[in-house]
């Protein structure tokens, strides 16, 4: 059919979990808690991006993914080597796939839906990411913010994926679990998917999501009805 919507799916933390490296963080330092690490460093990873974009200036995220680590660590009172630091970062390139994602793309691919990534990520960082997880083959379309220099939630993020899938804005559905995405998206004019695998309250500001869905492979039921 050639008016289906394309589904534009967020990576980190939609497709890939960024809160699996606490295992690496909690061996790297030495029965620290990794898991706090992770968090913060996943939350000062986000704000650093939101800010950059508020004060028009940019940096690529795997630059924003350093400072946030650096903070991270730097709040548990850790300190490492630069060689260490570096592995921590390169794990961004292999987080491990959600387990509801594969089996979601895998009968969303086969329903006939052309799939995409739009990700605050630079191309090199979805790229590895894609690949190290098994998810590539699932994506033609891989966008990223870094060609239009802002990061989500901006509105110009969202305007030049449509423009890149060549499709109107109101044809696309992204596909989140970032309640910040979803709103961002739905500003800009898109439709909206957030997945809600916490069962946690959305954002207080914004448009409500088109669809809620406690897992990814719910998509392909929501979408039938």
């Amino acid at each position: 059919m050639t008016d289906r919507e394309v589904l534009a799916f967020d990576l980190y933390g939609t497709l890939v979990d960024p809160i699996a490296v606490s295992s690496e963080l909690d061996q790297i330092l030495g029965g620290s808690d990794g898991a706090e690490v992770a968090r913060l460093w996943r939350l000062k990873q986000l704000e650093y991006s939101f800010r950059l974009t508020a004060m028009g200036h940019y940096e690529d995220f795997r630059w924003v993914t350093s400072r946030a680590l650096d903070f991270a660590l730097s709040s548990t009172g850790a300190g490492l080597p630069g060689d260490q630091t570096r592995r921590l970062i390169e794990l961004y390139d292999h987080l491990p796939p959600f387990p509801d994602a594969v089996p979601a793309l895998r009968a969303l691919a086969g329903l006939g839906y052309e799939l995409a990534v739009l990700s605050n990520g630079s191309p090199a960082m979805i790229r590895n990411c894609l690949a190290n997880s098994g998810l590539g083959e699932f994506f033609g379309q891989r966008i990223s913010a870094d060609e239009v220099r802002v990061f989500k939630p901006s509105p110009i993020v969202y305007r030049h994926a449509a423009e890149r899938l060549a499709v109107p804005i109101s044809r696309i559905r992204l596909v989140t679990c970032n309640a910040f995405d979803s709103v961002g998206a739905s500003a800009a004019g898109m439709r909206t998917a957030w997945v809600n695998r916490s069962a946690a309250p959305f954002d207080t500001i914004g448009t409500q999501p088109d669809l809620t869905l406690p897992a990814l492979d719910r998509l392909p039921g929501a979408l039938r009805q």
